[in-house]
């Protein structure tokens, strides 16, 4: 922490995104400006070489005066070759987890919990009554969602934005609806402001969900728990899903430096 900073604000993106031009010409004013670090919370592609990008090739301008240089390192992993800004005179920062989880407790009809996440947590849903399982319904186009009505959705993650799934079922008049993390997401869950009723679930217990509802049939049912926010959730911290893999093997230092919640 530092109490007593100041901070010295450039703009350097719009809406049409952020040019290299621009982000050269913030780091020129910062280092004109005298600052002591220059903090960069800007992703982008991963680059062949390191002239091809403008943040660590500004970076480098402010190092040679003394100014250290922090930048993200993006959020489009966890594929390999796209990390960002992976320069050795750049300190790159990935996101991690707390073991604070807004709690949306899945419950299934055998009994198993399963804990997830959904910053929606309505006073109004009877978590005492079990509903009907429904799978294998598209959860992107709400005239393909046949009677739903009062039941609990499956859904894969991709194709829409989580939220907006929530919408097509809600408009479907489904009652509720699981967010299932494929293989690349694991145990990286969101905690989204949901429409409806919701949770979304790690990888591993997508899995048992799935399992449940393959054994059981058309009589699986299941109900949601929302219990708040609870701490000391494990596992944490974690490094999240979406860090950027590594950039290059030929260069031989390793990133991000570090990690920090998102």
């Amino acid at each position: 922490m530092a109490p007593r900073a100041h901070l010295s604000i450039y703009k350097v993106c719009y809406s049409d995104g952020c040019q290299e031009s621009d982000v050269l010409s913030g780091i020129d004013r910062a280092i004109k400006d005298g600052v002591d670090i220059v903090q960069m919370s800007l992703g982008g592609d991963s680059t062949p070489r390191f002239n091809d990008d403008p943040i660590v090739h500004g970076s480098l301008s402010a190092l040679r005066r003394g100014i250290s240089a922090v930048a993200s390192a993006g959020n489009n992993g966890p594929d390999h070759l796209t990390l960002s800004h992976d320069a050795p005179w750049v300190l790159t920062v990935g996101a991690s987890s707390t073991d604070r989880r807004i709690r949306a407790t899945v419950k299934l009809g055998n009994g198993m919990e399963l804990d997830g996440e959904s910053a929606y947590q309505p006073t109004s849903f009877d978590s005492s009554v079990m509903l009907p399982i429904v799978y294998g319904l598209f959860c992107n186009d709400s005239s393909k969602m046949n009677q739903i009505s009062g039941k609990i959705v499956l859904c894969e993650l991709g194709d829409i934005k989580n939220i907006e799934k929530g919408k097509l079922i809600l408009q479907a008049q489904g009652a509720a609806m699981i967010l299932m993390n494929p293989v690349p997401r694991g145990y990286t869950t969101s905690s989204d402001a949901h429409v409806l009723p919701a949770s979304s679930l790690s990888y591993y217990d997508s899995i048992k969900v799935i399992r449940y509802y393959t054994t059981v049939g058309a009589s699986a049912t299941a109900t949601i728990v929302f219990k708040g926010t609870v701490f000391n959730s494990r596992p944490s911290p974690a490094v999240a899903s979406f860090l950027q893999g590594t950039r290059n093997q030929k260069r031989r230092h390793s990133r991000p430096t570090s990690s920090h919640p998102a």
